[in-house]
């Protein structure tokens, strides 16, 4: 990929990303639920309700042959089969009414007598039933029963009664007649819409507990693709200041020695001011030199097992000629007996110097500048603070950028090498400051972590 496509990727926050998908995933699990919610509800409570319809057939099967029913479908006058049957079938639970039709699809008896006689009309159902199979009529199987809260789950005896149709077979097996029961099953309407609740209630759960997984494994792949998007921006950065370095490092050294050179010869006679104001200003310009080639520096030494006392301690005592010239107080709180940390010894004093510089330029008229080492979750955290003016909280989110600086005279790497180099030896580096109180930078090492958090730039 090109640099200017990779750059307008880049440009594209990863909380966009997050957001789309969020919405986007949310519409397809609460479509996916709902639609297999509704499909599982209404496949077992059909599976229920063809069940008790099949017990009423086979229930309706034994009665006709034992009261020898079909003979009424072939002769009307001999009513006492159906009689008895229909006693028999009022013991059913549910029963609310009952009617038998013949081949002809008139009604030749019913539990209401004013309807026998009557031509069915049109009848899906019983043309169904006369062709011999088991047929069924109920809204409780329709979709919007599973679908609608409030038939979901809100018993209704007008949508949730039953109608069986039976196929009513002589001896010979052929369908004289159908036989219609009208059910009101309150243990089996009471059973389906529990289920039905349980599936929605099941589904809402796991398709809730689905989407948070989701959505949490894409904030976590955001964060990681928002540590990658810095890290590729730092090192085109780096790659900038390496060239830079390179360039500045072979067209300023040898001049810069020349200027110190004679500057020495001038301390002797008598522009001694004048000469070591030169000196001060050529070791200026090769401090930033360093810098910048150690910032550009790929890779680094191998690790080595690193004691943090002495280290700190060699620290703070190259600064004591200078604390005391700005009338700063030293203090230095490293732990007893503290354990050694696998680190870049050199790069870890680099970067702990570089702490404390900027610390002794935030207090210039004075102040107290405090180095702690102490033990923390199994690893070593050095802290260093100042009690200079603070750091704006807008500057805050900037200050470990390449080439951005709070100072006047600042490169804008310093603060972006300390960052690099801890990074580089599995630390974090965090910071924390008030405006007119102070800053304190925190560097946990032996630890792993997320990253650096916050900075300032010296």
């Amino acid at each position: 990929m090109s640099p200017a496509p990779l750059r307008t990727l880049l440009q594209v926050p990863p909380v966009f990303w997050t957001r789309r998908f969020a919405v986007l995933s949310l519409l397809c699990v609460v479509l996916t639920a709902s639609v297999s919610a509704t499909l599982l509800a209404r496949s077992v409570a059909e599976r229920l309700v063809m069940r008790n319809a099949e017990l009423a057939q086979e229930f309706m099967d034994s009665l006709v042959r034992l009261h020898k029913t079909d003979l009424f479908l072939s002769d009307p006058k001999q009513s006492t089969g159906v009689e008895r049957i229909f006693g028999e079938l009022s013991r059913m639970p549910g029963l609310v009414h009952a009617h038998v039709f013949d081949t002809t699809r008139r009604l030749v008896w019913s539990t209401n007598p004013q309807a026998i006689g009557r031509d069915a009309g049109l009848n899906p159902a019983l043309d169904e039933a006369l062709a011999g199979r088991l047929s069924l009529e109920t809204e409780l199987l329709e979709t919007s029963s599973f679908i609608k809260p409030e038939h979901a789950f809100s018993p209704d005896a007008a949508r949730d009664a039953i109608e069986i149709y039976i196929p009513v077979r002589n001896e010979k097996g052929e369908v004289v007649g159908v036989a219609e029961l009208y059910l009101l099953p309150q243990r089996l309407i009471h059973s389906v819409h529990e289920m039905t609740r349980f599936v929605w209630l099941a589904f809402g759960l796991g398709g809730l507990l689905t989407y948070l997984a989701l959505v949490g494994l894409v904030m976590q792949a955001d964060r990681q693709i928002a540590r990658q998007q810095r890290t590729i921006v730092s090192n085109e950065a780096l790659a900038a200041v390496g060239d830079m370095a390179s360039a500045v490092a072979h067209g300023l050294r040898n001049p810069l020695a020349s200027i110190r050179s004679s500057a020495e010869l001038m301390a002797m006679g008598s522009d001694q001011q004048q000469a070591i104001d030169i000196m001060a200003e050529v070791d200026r310009l090769q401090s930033w030199i360093r810098r910048l080639l150690a910032y550009a520096q790929q890779g680094g030494r191998e690790p080595s097992m690193v004691q943090i006392r002495p280290l700190v301690n060699a620290v703070v005592d190259s600064h004591l000629a200078r604390c005391a010239r700005q009338g700063i107080s030293l203090h230095t709180e490293p732990e007893q007996d503290l354990p050694p940390v696998l680190a870049d010894a050199q790069a870890l004093e680099q970067a702990l110097d570089n702490l404390v510089v900027n610390a002794l330029d935030a207090m210039p008229s004075g102040g107290t500048l405090t180095v702690a080492a102490t033990r923390r979750d199994g690893g070593i955290e050095l802290r260093i603070s100042d009690t200079g003016a603070g750091i704006a909280p807008d500057d805050l989110e900037r200050v470990f950028q390449p080439f951005y600086s709070t100072k006047r005279t600042g490169l804008g790497v310093g603060l972006p090498l300390v960052r690099r180099t801890i990074e580089r030896l599995g630390g974090q580096i965090r910071l924390s400051s008030v405006q007119g109180q102070g800053t304190t930078f925190s560097i946990l090492l032996g630890v792993t972590g997320s990253g650096p958090v916050g900075g300032a730039e010296g």
